[in-house]
């Protein structure tokens, strides 16, 4: 998810990206769990500045936790009450402090929202959604006929993926009509 604020300093736009969420407070002394939306725990490092709600917070810490979730102290935040202030939070960053990833590689936030269309040109739908299977993703396409088509985010199935326009073309093995009709 992307969020676009205007930055107090120079009042331009600044885009923020959801990055995780605060799931719960844990102990007393202000830790928090941290659940990652990408699952890349090297990117909250000591020093990191998000904002979470309408304030900013600093990272001071952190460290896997259980379940996959992060264990995070937050500078300032040094008891439970203040910890569970920052339950259920999103914890967003600015698009230019992400790290750019390789080719072929994109965020999920890049991805959701893109129209999809077929080799010919035709519209397929909007990505709504990525499932993640270890092997490779798979985007869920909404169409306009309310159903869902899911494409897997392989070279023979994704063709071209243009983040700047928001659109991906995709090859539906065995579409031959309209991929939005109902089949029999």
């Amino acid at each position: 998810m992307i969020v676009q604020r205007v930055s107090e300093r120079n009042k331009e736009p600044v885009r923020l990206v959801a990055i995780g969420r605060v799931r719960r407070a844990v102990g007393l002394d202000g830790k928090v769990e941290v659940e990652l939306y990408s699952g890349d725990n090297s990117r909250l490092t000591r020093g990191l500045s998000l904002t979470a709600g309408d304030r900013q917070i600093v990272v001071a810490r952190a460290a896997p936790g259980r379940k996959g979730l992060l264990s995070v102290y937050f500078e300032g935040v040094t008891d439970r009450d203040a910890s569970d202030l920052l339950r259920g939070l999103e914890l967003e960053m600015p698009e230019s402090a992400l790290p750019k990833p390789p080719d072929g590689v994109f965020y999920h936030y890049q991805l959701i929202g893109a129209d999809v269309k077929d080799l010919a040109g035709r519209h397929i739908g909007t990505v709504s959604g990525i499932i993640e299977t270890g092997s490779n993703d798979v985007y869920v396409v909404a169409s306009e006929r309310g159903n869902e088509i899911l494409i897997p985010a392989t070279r023979d199935a994704v063709k071209e993926v243009d983040t700047v326009n928001g659109v991906i073309v995709a090859d539906l093995p065995g579409e031959t009509t309209d991929p939005t009709e109902d089949r029999q």
